[in-house]
């Protein structure tokens, strides 16, 4: 099995790691859609992320710091948006000289105030830290991603309390009105 990539070709021994999380959120899909495809914001609560630069419409660096034990470093990660489809999914690629990862984002609309998100990521370490994949790199992963997921959701879940408490106020604005 191999997946292409540029010039190279990285062939995969192992079970790469992967994480597949779904979470509903108590907002429509317009809000969320809004949110998850704004690059700089949803970017910016990954771990370790310091800054974002739009390069154009698909692509983007990311400085990244990541710390192994006492290793310590910021990278300079490239992400590129392959698949863009308006309320439904999202799908990119990010990498780095010694790292590739692949995710999508996919929206289900539940209701009309509450959406499904499946955040699906994988990755593989390339180069001359390509064994370290089983042994350090998915547990690493692992962590960041459910922290990543963790700080969407809690952001997600904000707007929605942020959204209700808006509701409630021209709600009870209107009743005084009338």
């Amino acid at each position: 099995m191999g997946i292409c990539y540029s010039k190279f070709i990285i062939e995969v021994i192992a079970q790469v790691p992967s994480k597949k999380f779904i979470f509903t959120v108590k907002l429509p899909i317009h809000v969320v859609w809004s949110f998850m495809n704004n690059r700089t914001e949803v970017g910016l609560l990954f771990p370790g992320c310091k800054n974002i630069t739009l390069l154009n419409d698909t692509d983007s660096l990311w400085s990244v710091s990541f710390s192994l034990g006492f290793f310590s470093r910021t990278i300079e990660i490239k992400g590129h948006t392959t698949e863009l489809v308006e309320y439904e999914r999202i799908a990119w690629t990010a990498t780095h000289e010694n790292l590739v990862t692949a995710g999508t984002i996919t929206l289900r609309d539940i209701s009309r105030a509450e959406t499904e998100i499946t955040y699906y990521l994988e990755g593989y370490v390339v180069g001359s830290f390509a064994f370290m994949q089983d042994i350090v790199f998915a547990g690493k992963f692992g962590e960041l991603t459910r922290m990543y997921i963790h700080n969407i959701k809690k952001h997600l879940e904000k707007k929605a309390v942020e959204a209700a408490m808006k509701n409630q106020y021209e709600s009870t604005e209107q009743e005084r009105i009338s």
